[in-house]
């Protein structure tokens, strides 16, 4: 079956900076909340978007969908994909019609998938809010990097970078079993980069809780304004990462983290940034 959600997220990737702003806005919004406009009505789509409901059916129309319902079909599809174990994921990938060209099929997928992500990302990072990010970051006494599940890699590839810079980090992992213990270093001098997505790991949210409450500045790379992960200061970069059968991208991710990473060490090193004690 084709992926008609995907084919949908590359179109609005790629006609993304010649809509108007009212389709901007529901653009943002269907991209960040794919699983939500699964669910949602007309009228819901619209309050949450800050739009009429005509605007949305012309949204729908725009990209070639007879009305609402047809345009809400795929991110039903979408969701009952992703619900699916990641052997069933694997399985939609087989085309018995084109076995000969699959893999490369595979790598077209994934590229489109890793474009989509890029091009949204290059559109919706505000230029201010990510100087202050790095600002955040840059001086704290430690970094304090969370990230699990898929956003695991994200996070250890931070750590590496930083390393590289010889800037003080911890990761908060739960391999050891530690991570409750780990918290108890930190305090209001350090920073923190939570980096969460839907579904939001539920060990996630409880961490970024605890760091909130010790007082840690806190900069979250997530996915829409409603994530649990978004501290009280609302220091978040959103970061939204297109599928391909189920299968999310990383690419705009570990993108930002190379954007911050080297951001910090130019900001420490231009301003003598140097921490003892750690």
């Amino acid at each position: 079956m084709t992926d008609r959600y995907q084919i949908f997220s590359a179109e609005l990737g790629e006609r993304y900076a010649s809509l108007p702003p009212r389709l901007k806005q529901l653009a943002d919004l269907v991209s960040s909340n794919p699983d939500d406009v699964a669910h949602w009505t007309v009228s819901i789509l619209a309050l949450h978007a800050n739009v009429q409901p005509s605007t949305v059916v012309r949204f729908a129309r725009t990209f070639g969908f007879q009305g609402y319902s047809d345009f809400q079909a795929i991110f039903r599809e979408r969701l009952r994909g992703l619900a699916s174990s990641y052997p069933e994921r694997l399985q939609t990938l087989k085309n018995p019609d084109d076995a000969e060209h699959s893999t490369i099929n595979l790598l077209t997928g994934f590229h489109r998938a890793a474009i989509t992500s890029l091009n949204s990302l290059q559109e919706k990072t505000n230029p201010l809010l990510l100087d202050q990010a790095v600002d955040i970051l840059a001086n704290g006494r430690s970094i304090h990097i969370l990230g699990l599940r898929r956003s695991m890699p994200v996070a250890r590839y931070f750590a590496y970078l930083l390393a590289k810079m010889a800037i003080p980090h911890q990761i908060i992992g739960i391999e050891s079993g530690m991570e409750e213990e780990a918290l108890l270093t930190t305090n209001p001098t350090d920073a923190a980069l939570i980096i969460s997505y839907a579904s939001y790991a539920p060990k996630t949210v409880e961490l970024f809780q605890k760091l909130e409450e010790r007082g840690v500045p806190i900069v979250s790379l997530t996915d829409n304004k409603n994530s649990p992960v978004i501290p009280k200061s609302g220091m978040w970069l959103q970061v939204a990462e297109a599928d391909f059968h189920g299968f999310r991208s990383n690419a705009a991710s570990v993108v930002m983290v190379m954007t911050l990473a080297t951001a910090i060490g130019n900001y420490r090193s231009e301003n003598r940034i140097v921490r003892v004690g750690v």
